[in-house]
Parts: structure tokens; sequence; C-alpha cells
């Protein structure tokens, strides 16, 4: 937030994005502003190479309880 434009905030919304400018309430004496969750951003998941690097270099030094849930297999 600047002097110049009081209650606008400028964010990035992922990796590589352009900056966004967005308006949020400035609280005041007396006002109720209503709170409003922010978007919810999906993950892309992982790649093939990552996968695949997961799975043959560092699974082996999981225990067996782990190993399925942090390196499964990688998909098809």
């Amino acid at each position: 937030m600047t002097t110049e434009e009081p209650g606008v905030v400028t964010m990035l919304t992922g990796v590589g994005c352009p900056e966004v400018k967005v308006t949020v309430p400035v609280a005041m004496d007396g006002v109720h502003i209503p709170y409003q969750r922010p978007q919810i951003v999906e993950a892309k998941g992982l790649s093939r190479n990552r996968q695949e690097y997961l799975y043959k270099v560092v699974r082996p030094y999981l225990s067996d309880a782990n190993e399925d849930a942090t390196c499964p297999c990688p998909e098809t």
C-alpha cells in the first residue's frame, strides 16, 4: 500500500504473471468491514521429470510407510 493509493495492494497471482492491483478495505472507527477469503489457486502438479526424479532418487531414502504417499510411481 502506498500513500498515493491508500487501500490498493499490488500483488502477483502466480509465478510469471503480471502484477494486479486489488482494493482492500481500510478499517475506520465504527465501520464493519466484511471479510472475504482470497481465491483458491489450484496446484498444477508435478512434471513427469520431477515425478521420475522423486521415484528414482528420493524414494529409496524413505521408510516403507511413507514412500507411496511421498514418491509414488510416476503417472503413465
